[in-house]
């Protein structure tokens, strides 16, 4: 019988290329999202057989039933932007810490119920939430709301993966782009839209490092991920998804520019005097992530199709 999978934030860009590339694989495929898919989305989830349910995670009772028999618990719901969390903190724990909650909680009794086949539990969490780790308490702000969740969140889920021996994989994942569900308004789609249009890319933001990753990467390592906590030993577990290799806004602007082949002018911002781009320590154990796919050569195949 096929592995069932559930996820959680199916609707969203990560969420539903994972239904559809695991339902594509033969796998069965079910979730739950408070937010509706969009047509095209809704379209490949009827022909793919992937069951969607709209449902907010704090809906216990309607969500109980949903996890019966599934092998695989795929978590990705919740608030997905720092500025978000940042505008609306209250909604953030609401959707992060009491959502998770809630469904660690259910997916424990599950566990509790079941002799065997006990699901696993993955839950894709963010890099925020590694550079949070590695501040001063000082250093904290509002800003930080965002990966405060998912700490917490996080540990939440190591309590009950302990407490009812419930194999689990915390999954941290760091600008995912790539497929046909990406966000337009995320800064990488920016660039290239404005890059085809020989438009004016304009870049705000210096100082901040971004490590890309792309979907059809997260998707193998997670497939890699849940057959390793199949495996004696390997209860819990903490995978930092994301390459080593980084890029500046405008290291990304003038990449995009390049691959383009673009007239595009670009406007850089200029940094405060003492500004310092943040670097992330790694630090993997036996499972390291390697990209399969590099952005300079995605960028190419982009600009070439």
């Amino acid at each position: 019988m096929a592995v069932k999978y559930f996820i959680t934030g199916i609707s969203g860009f990560v969420g539903s290329e994972l239904a559809i590339a695991l339902a594509t694989l033969g796998y069965r495929v079910s979730g739950v999202d408070r937010a509706i898919p969009d047509d095209d989305t809704i379209k490949d989830f009827l022909s793919l057989g992937i069951d969607y349910t709209n449902l907010d995670l704090l809906e216990r009772r309607a969500l109980a039933p949903l996890l019966t028999d599934i092998d695989i618990v795929i978590h990705a719901a919740g608030v997905s932007r720092v500025s978000d969390a940042r505008a609306k903190p209250v909604d953030c724990v609401s959707s992060t810490v009491l959502a998770t909650t809630n469904l660690i909680e259910l997916v424990a009794a599950q566990a509790e119920s079941r002799d065997t086949n006990k699901p696993l539990f993955i839950y894709l969490s963010t890099r925020e939430v590694s550079f949070y780790d590695r501040l001063d308490e000082v250093q904290v702000n509002v800003d930080h709301i965002y990966a405060i969740s998912k700490r917490a969140a996080e540990q939440l889920i190591l309590a009950f993966s302990n407490s009812f021996n419930i194999p689990s994989a915390i999954c941290r994942l760091s600008d995912v782009y790539g497929g046909k569900r990406d966000h337009v308004n995320k800064l990488l789609p920016t660039f290239v839209k404005r890059a085809k249009q020989n438009k004016l890319v304009r870049v705000f933001d210096n100082e901040t490092r971004f490590h890309f990753t792309h979907i059809r990467d997260v998707i193998d390592s997670i497939l890699e991920i849940a057959e390793i906590l199949q495996k004696p030993g390997n209860a819990q577990k903490c995978f930092e998804i994301w390459s080593e290799e980084s890029y500046t806004a405008e290291e990304l602007a003038a990449l995009v520019v390049s691959a383009f082949k673009s007239d595009s002018k670009i406007d850089f911002a200029v940094p405060a005097v003492g500004e310092s781009a943040k670097t992330i320590g790694f630090s993997y154990s036996e499972w390291q992530f390697t990209p399969r796919i590099r952005l300079r050569e995605e960028l190419c195949r982009l600009s070439d199709s």
